[in-house]
């Protein structure tokens, strides 16, 4: 798995939970995040994605991606982000893993 398909992931699982919880500073992550703006691999605003990937030193595998989508998040320390994440749990992160990583998608 590489670091753009974890973003993109970590993407939809904020974007979900923004569909049901609208609010401005997860709008505005998301924006900023958008991995899907440009054709290239990336975010909307490129230090977004920049920072993500410096965050992620070790190799991603299904196994560990929630832990370290989790671990980037805790570290941003905002709590509506936080939130937003902690309402997915590993059973439901791993089965739209499975959806995504099976589909076309780009990365």
């Amino acid at each position: 798995m590489t670091k753009f398909e974890l973003f993109c992931m970590l993407y939809y699982a904020i974007d979900a939970y923004f569909d049901q919880n609208k609010n401005e500073v997860l709008r505005q992550f998301l924006s900023d995040a958008n991995p899907f703006l440009f054709e290239d691999t990336g975010s909307a605003d490129p230090a977004v994605f920049e920072e993500f990937s410096s965050f992620v030193e070790e190799d991603i595998t299904t196994e560990n991606s929630y832990d370290i989508a989790l671990s980037y998040i805790s570290k941003l320390n905002i709590p509506e982000l936080v939130e937003a994440f902690s309402s997915i749990d590993a059973s439901d992160w791993q089965d739209g893993l499975e959806s995504y990583l099976s589909n076309p998608h780009k990365g």
